[in-house]
Order: C-alpha cells, then sequence, then structure tokens
C-alpha cells in the first residue's frame, strides 16, 4: 500500500509539474519598450538666402531701387544676388512634440548690386557695396511623430539680423547695413533613417525684415540713407542627429 501511494503521489508532482511548464509557455512574452524619445536635435547642413526684390522708402536721399546722382547717373533696379553658407540649428524639446530652438549659419556675404547703371561702364562695377549678415533666430517648434521615420515640423519665432562690417565699397563708399530685428516662420522635415540619425530639409520665411542701407556715393558728400525691405527665404538641407 505504502509502495502504491508514493506512487500516485510522483505521478501527481510530475502532472504537476508538466502543467506548470505548459502554463509558462503559453504566457504571452511582454512586448519590447519603445525607444524613449529624442530630448536634443541638432541640424548641420548646406543654407542658401535667396532674397524679395528690394522695395525702399526713402529716408533722407534717395531710394533702394533708384538713386539719382548728379550729373544723370542713375542706380536703377538695385538686385541682391542669392548667398549661400552653412547653417546649424539646435533644439531642446520640452516635450515629444514641442521644441525650442536656435537657428545660425556661418555669416554669408550681402551684395548689393545696380542691375540696370548708367555708370557701370565709367566706374567698372555695378555694386553698391557688401557685408557679411548672420540672422540668429530663436524658434518655438511644433514636431509630429505619428508618421515613423518621417517627421515633419512647424514653427514661428523672431530673428535678430546681425552685420559684420562691411567688405566691400562699391558705388557707395563707407557702405554699411544696419542691425534690425525681423519676425519668422519655419517649416520641414526630419527623415530618420536610425533612431540618432537622419536627413533633413527646411525652409524658413523671414517677415518685416527692413535694415537701413547708407553710404557715401561715388565717393562724394552726398550721403544715401535708405531703409528697405528684403524678406528672405531660407532653405537648407543636411544631416540631423536626435538623442
Amino acid at each position: 500500500m505504502t509502495g502504491a501511494i508514493r506512487m500516485w503521489a510522483a505521478a501527481f508532482i510530475a502532472a504537476l509539474a508538466i502543467t506548470r511548464a505548459d502554463a509558462a509557455d503559453l504566457t504571452p512574452t511582454p512586448e519590447p519598450l519603445p525607444p524613449a524619445p529624442p530630448i536634443f536635435y541638432v541640424h548641420v547642413g548646406a543654407l542658401g538666402a535667396f532674397y524679395s526684390p528690394p522695395d525702399a522708402q526713402s529716408t533722407g536721399g534717395g531710394f533702394l531701387k533708384s538713386i539719382p546722382v548728379l550729373g544723370g547717373v542713375t542706380l536703377n533696379n538695385v538686385a541682391i544676388p542669392p548667398s549661400y553658407t552653412v547653417g546649424l540649428e539646435a533644439g531642446y524639446f520640452i516635450t515629444p512634440n514641442w521644441a525650442v530652438a536656435l537657428s545660425a549659419g556661418v555669416p554669408p556675404p550681402l551684395r548689393i548690386k545696380a542691375t540696370v547703371f548708367t555708370g557701370a561702364a565709367a566706374l567698372g562695377t555695378d555694386q553698391l557695396g557688401s557685408v557679411r549678415v548672420g540672422p540668429l533666430m530663436a524658434l518655438l517648434q511644433y514636431h509630429l511623430t505619428q508618421f515613423g521615420a518621417f517627421q515633419p515640423y512647424f514653427g514661428a519665432g523672431a530673428a535678430y539680423v546681425v552685420m559684420f562690417g562691411n567688405t566691400s565699397d562699391g558705388i557707395l563708399s563707407n557702405f554699411s547695413v544696419d542691425p534690425t530685428f525681423s519676425f519668422v516662420v519655419q517649416g520641414g522635415f526630419d527623415y530618420m533613417l536610425t533612431q540618432n540619425w537622419g536627413v533633413f530639409v527646411d525652409a524658413k520665411k523671414l517677415i518685416y525684415l527692413n535694415p537701413n542701407f547708407q553710404g557715401d556715393v561715388l565717393n562724394t558728400n552726398i550721403h544715401i540713407k535708405t531703409l528697405g525691405k528684403i524678406d528672405p527665404w531660407i532653405a537648407s538641407a543636411g544631416i540631423t542627429f536626435k538623442y
């Protein structure tokens, strides 16, 4: 009898062990946790500034679009060619969707030309002058994260446009452009190739960028000071890093 009890006990223990093993096999494996949202990002890439046709108001001695000078000489159809440089933007995520960012770049030259200038042949130039310009922008952004690797964003903020001094005179000697404030709106997207690395495309529009342009005409004492409206588009593309 004792032997039979022992046999039944061993069989019961074995069955219980098998049942527990089967139950363990049926327990669902927990899903891996999604990666933590990034804390900050950095954009580095090529940047181009494309200026609107300059409009201007006289503030004492001429107009940016058409500047009459002595002897029938006129500076007409003033234009600002595009400029290119390296751009940098760094942002901090307040929440997974909202971020604050600073955007800047290596200051590119801002060259101002009178494209239909009646005295260009005599002077050998149609350039009024050039300076280096560097907008520093502070932005509040909203990032969309529900599209996987494709992550568009939108932003708005303010810019302080710093002029880093005269780089060359032309028709206007002592040429300078005053620093000023501007509004800025932004749109772009990141496309993440890995969790941390990707590429970006970005466009910004500066609004109400109205600096003073000034200088002395043809090395005379005739001083030109004009409030210009140039409102550039700023396009950039390059590498993004998020962590």
